[in-house]
Parts: structure tokens; sequence; C-alpha cells
């Protein structure tokens, strides 16, 4: 009769640290993730799972208000951009008959607007960049095999991304 009291403790204690996951601050969750990536069993597996999947929660909850601030920035340089935008139109649209055809829908247009978007793109990920500084790498003998494909899988994210490991 001990083994189900056993693993009934065990779903209890499971449950109740993951209840207690939303509540810390990142740091303390931390804490607890290298806490729990050196032990081994089946025990300290679900609690790794647990603080992973508290870890991508927060990051998607993080992730939403990035996007409306970027759609704000975005929204901001159009507006800055209106004004001159305006001023210009109305200067050519006074000295239209005067300019040729050719130089109204001049190539430097389209460059200028490519020029845009690539610094707009640059702006977001360097923004991005300060905002999810890289994390520091944790001693590779102290993990377990778990801990061990989790690193490598980060690592070659970061690869991916052409981000230094």
């Amino acid at each position: 009769m001990t083994a189900p009291t056993r693993s009934l403790d065990l779903a209890v204690a499971l449950a109740q640290y993951r209840e207690g996951l939303p509540e810390l601050a990142d740091v303390e969750l931390e804490h607890r993730a290298a806490a729990v990536a050196a032990l081994p069993g089946w025990f300290a597996g679900e609690l790794r799972r647990a603080i992973d999947a508290e870890r991508e929660s927060r990051r998607l909850a993080a992730d939403r208000p990035a996007r409306s601030r970027t759609a704000r920035v975005a929204a901001g340089a159009v507006v800055a951009g209106a004004a001159p935008a305006a001023l210009a139109g109305q200067a050519m649209a006074e000295h239209v008959d005067r300019v040729p055809q050719a130089l109204l829908y001049s190539p430097a247009v389209a460059v200028g607007l490519v020029a845009v978007v690539v610094g707009g793109a640059r702006l977001a990920r360097w923004v991005d960049d300060h905002r999810h500084p890289l994390a520091v790498d944790v001693d590779e003998d102290d993990l377990d095999p778990y801990g061990r494909e989790l690193l490598a899988r980060v690592r070659a994210g970061r690869r991916a991304r052409g981000e230094v490991c």
C-alpha cells in the first residue's frame, strides 16, 4: 500500500510546485532551474518540464507587448514622416509642370523605400536584442542528459540565428 501513497504524494508535490512557479520572479525561476538541472530521476525531469513550461509561457507573454511596441514605433515613424512627405508633395505639385516625368517616379524613390524597410527591420532587431540579452552558458558537467540536450538545442538555435555561441 505504500506505492500508491508515494505516487500520490509525488503528484501532489508536483502540482504544488507547478502552482508556485507563476508567482516567482525571473531570477528565482532561474535559481530553481539551476538547482533542478543536475538532479537525476523521473521527478526531477518533471520539475524541469514544469520550469520549461513556465519559461515558455513567460516568453510568449513577453513577446506580445513587443509586437504592439513595434507597431507603435512604426506608427510613430509614419506620423513623423507624414509632415515632410506632405510638404514635399505640395512643393512637387506646385512645380510639377517644370519637372520631367521621368524624375517624378525616380528609382531613387524605390531605393529610399527599400532603405527605410531594411533600416526599420534592423532597428527592430536591435531593440529586441537589447530587450533580451544572451544568457550566460552553464557548465555542461553539471547537467544531466536532458539538460545537455536542451543546451545543445539552444546553442543550435543561436547558431542558426547567427549569434555568437
